[in-house]
């Protein structure tokens, strides 16, 4: 290994390991071993559901029309936590339930995600308020 003061040549390295991979038996069982971690890890994580979402409201408050193609927010439904994607940061999320009643109101924080109330069920209305624009779809709790 070649070694100037606290630099490693890291190709020079990598090279050299490759090359002990490859004279070895232990390229297979790293790579078994990677397989096994990768699905351990992938079932761990349950497939959340992606919320589809309408906009409602197309247009500014000044009454001109949207210019430009309006950039859906993105949601997903895991059991009680609704994820949030990277361009909902400062929305404001109301479930409504059958009878138009507001029952849960959150704004969408740096973190993304939001805990719902584990004592609702059934099906509801969620709206997002993002700018002047009102995003709506159905979620089942």
């Amino acid at each position: 290994m070649i070694i100037f003061g606290s630099y490693v040549n890291q190709p020079y390295l990598c090279g050299v390991l490759l090359t002990q991979l490859t004279r070895t038996k232990m390229k297979k069982k790293l790579l078994t071993l990677l397989m096994a971690f990768l699905t351990a890890t992938t079932s761990l994580y349950a497939n959340p559901t992606s919320i589809p979402l309408e906009p409602v409201k197309t247009t500014p408050d000044d009454g001109d029309p949207a210019r430009s193609p309006i950039l859906t927010p993105v949601f997903y439904l895991d059991g009680y936590t609704l994820t949030a994607a990277d361009n909902t940061l400062g929305s404001t999320v109301e479930l409504i339930d059958a009878n138009d009643n507001v029952v849960f109101t959150a704004y969408v924080s740096i973190e993304g995600d939001i805990q719902l109330p584990t004592t609702l069920s059934g099906t509801y209305t969620i709206k997002v308020v993002r700018g002047g624009i009102t995003f709506i779809g159905e979620i089942e709790l």
